[in-house]
């Protein structure tokens, strides 16, 4: 589905991508040190920074340095690790904004209350954003991602910051969401994180990429 050619990145004179080539079917992890370049990768696939050299190839289309919107419009979608949200609306207001994408305004709030429901947060649909934990706000994050029902997820540092608890809810639903068919690239710090989840794994470092 996403082909990744040649792919560099250079800031200030800094190299932060080597030639990365990659393929993604499924659900793809890169784990590595911070600096390692994982974060600039998707950003680049996500069409929010253009690559110094390479390409992005995406269902056959090259789609190197398109606009983040239409980019999105096309079926991807990005999880940031700093969450996002509209921190005066209540979770299911964010939710039901993402899906106004496609949907009418009725719609939109039907299906982000049912968003809820399998995000395991139902209790907190009416709650405003600026309340929620760190755990909560990437719960969130990610239900806002899939309302605009992308083809691939990217997830920049999913578990970052998460207590043990919250990790078994994101990889659960990461886990779930893996089986309604949709691509995804996860990215952690540590390998272990990312295993039980993704059918294919990569070591990021210095820029470069290779399969574990």
């Amino acid at each position: 589905m996403l082909k990744v050619v040649d792919l560099s990145k250079v800031y200030n004179g800094n190299v932060v991508l080597r030639g990365v080539n990659l393929t993604v079917e499924g659900f793809v992890g890169i784990y590595g040190p911070n600096g390692s370049g994982k974060s600039t990768l998707l950003k680049i696939i996500a069409g929010i920074e253009k690559p110094s050299c390479g390409r992005v190839i995406f269902e056959g289309e090259e789609i190197t340095g398109i606009r983040a919107e239409e980019v999105a419009r096309m079926g991807i979608s990005m999880v940031f690790q700093i969450p996002r949200p509209f921190k005066n609306l209540s979770v299911v207001e964010n939710i039901a904004a993402a899906f106004l994408i496609r949907k009418n305004y009725s719609e939109a709030l039907k299906l982000a209350y049912k968003m809820c429901g399998f995000l395991g947060v139902e209790n907190l649909a009416e709650e405003k954003a600026a309340k929620l934990s760190q755990g909560e706000l990437r719960l969130l994050e990610i239900g806002r991602a899939l309302a605009t029902e992308p083809k691939l997820l990217l997830l920049d540092e999913p578990f970052s910051g998460l207590d043990v608890e919250n990790t078994k809810r994101v990889a659960k639903i990461l886990r779930d969401v893996k089986k309604k068919g949709v691509d995804a690239i996860v990215t952690a710090h540590r390998m272990k994180l990312l295993r039980e989840i993704v059918d294919r794994c990569y070591e990021m470092r210095g820029g470069r990429i290779a399969e574990d």
